[in-house]
C-alpha cells in the first residue's frame, strides 16, 4: 500500500510541473512572439504616408530622415504623397493598413488633429488608430504679404482689410491644412473679411504669391523664408512663442497683440495601432538615433524646422492633450473644410 501511495504522489507531482510548465509556456509565448516579431522586422519594403503635396514642409522633413531609416533599418523606406481633404485621406489609409510595421504615417498636427477635426467623419481616430513612434521636428508658421501693398506691420494690414473687405486675398496649401486653418483662425481673432483661395499644396501656393495673384499667405518657415528674403513678401507675425532666428525682426502673436494666434506645431512619425512593441521600439530607438546626428539637425534647420525627437509615451502624451484643445478652437474660430 505505502508503495502505491508513493507512485500516486510522484505522479500527481510531475502532473503539477507539467501544468505549471504548459501555464508558463503559455504566458511567455506572447512575449517570446514579440521578441521573435522585433529580430525578424524588416525583411521588406517600409513605406511611410503623408497627407500632404510634395515640397511642402512635412514633406522636407521625412525625406531628410527616410534615408537615414533606410540605412538603419537595412530595407528601402519610400515617401508615398497621398494629399487631399487635409490630409485625413492619407491617415485612414494609413489607418486601415496591417498592423505589421510596415505602413507608416506622417503624423502632424495637422495630419492627426486638425484633419479629424474639419473632417469629422474621416475613419480613424487621432488618439486610438495609431501609435506613435517618434517627433522628427516642431515648427510654427508665418503670415506674409505682398511688400507692394501699403503696410508695414501685421497692424497696417488688419486696418487695410477691414478698410477694404473682401478685396485682399491669401493662398494656402489644401483646405484643412494646417496653413489654411491658420489663415481662416487669424481672420476670426482678427475680424476681417480676406478672400480664400487654396491650392494643391505649399509650392503652388508659393508660386501663387510671386506671380502676385494673392496679396497675403501663411505657411512654414520653408516656403515664406524665400519669399521674404528675395523682398517680394513682407513677414507679419510669427505664431510662435519665440521670435524666428531667421526673422528676429518679426514679432510673435502674443508681442503682436494676437495672444491666441500662438501656436507650435510638430512632426512626427505613426504607425498603425496594434504594431508589435519590439517593433515600435525599435523604430523609436532609430529616429532618436537619426535625430542626434550633426547631419539630420543640420538638415531641418536649413529648411527653419527645429529638430526634434521623444519617447513613444511622450508623444502619446502630447497628442491625447492636443487633440481636445485644438478640436474645441477650430470649433471656435467657425473654421470649415469648404
Amino acid at each position: 500500500m505505502q508503495s502505491i501511495r508513493t507512485s500516486k504522489s510522484v505522479s500527481e507531482r510531475a502532473s503539477r510541473k507539467l501544468s505549471v510548465g504548459l501555464s508558463l509556456g503559455m504566458a511567455l509565448s506572447p512575449l517570446a512572439a514579440g521578441e521573435a516579431w522585433g529580430q525578424a522586422w524588416p525583411q521588406k519594403q517600409i513605406r511611410v504616408i503623408i497627407g500632404f503635396a510634395a515640397g511642402g514642409t512635412p514633406d522636407f522633413a521625412i525625406r531628410i530622415v527616410a534615408p537615414k531609416l533606410t540605412e538603419s533599418l537595412g530595407q528601402p523606406v519610400i515617401v508615398e504623397n497621398r494629399p487631399g481633404a487635409g490630409a485625413s485621406t492619407a491617415m485612414e489609409v494609413a489607418a486601415r493598413a496591417p498592423a505589421d510595421g510596415y505602413t507608416l504615417a506622417v503624423g502632424t498636427l495637422g495630419s492627426l488633429l486638425f484633419a479629424k477635426a474639419l473632417f469629422p467623419k474621416a475613419a480613424f481616430d487621432p488618439v486610438t488608430s495609431f501609435d506613435p513612434i517618434s517627433f522628427i521636428a516642431k515648427t510654427n508658421f508665418i503670415a506674409a504679404a505682398q511688400s507692394s501693398l501699403p503696410i508695414k506691420n501685421l497692424k497696417d494690414l488688419i486696418a487695410l482689410a477691414k478698410a477694404q473687405p473682401g478685396k485682399l486675398s491669401y493662398g494656402s496649401s489644401t483646405p484643412g491644412s494646417p496653413p489654411h486653418i491658420l489663415a481662416e483662425m487669424f481672420k476670426a481673432l482678427a475680424g476681417v473679411n480676406i478672400l480664400s483661395v487654396t491650392y494643391k499644396g505649399s509650392a503652388d501656393a508659393g508660386t501663387a504669391f510671386l506671380s502676385g495673384t494673392v496679396d497675403m499667405i501663411f505657411d512654414a518657415y520653408p516656403t515664406i523664408g524665400p519669399l521674404v528674403t528675395s523682398g517680394k513678401g513682407i513677414a507679419l507675425v510669427v505664431t510662435g512663442s519665440t521670435r524666428k532666428k531667421e526673422l528676429p525682426d518679426v514679432p510673435t502673436a502674443v508681442e503682436a497683440g494676437m495672444p491666441d494666434y500662438a501656436v507650435e506645431s510638430w512632426i512626427g512619425l505613426v504607425s498603425v495601432a496594434g504594431t508589435p512593441e519590439p517593433v515600435l521600439r525599435r523604430l523609436n530607438a532609430e529616429v532618436v538615433k537619426i535625430m542626434a546626428t550633426k547631419e539630420a539637425q543640420d538638415g531641418m534647420v536649413k529648411i527653419g524646422l527645429e529638430p526634434a525627437s521623444n519617447s513613444i509615451e511622450q508623444f502619446r502624451a502630447v497628442v491625447k492633450s492636443d487633440w481636445p484643445k485644438w478640436s474645441a478652437a477650430i470649433k471656435a474660430a467657425g473654421v470649415t473644410s469648404q
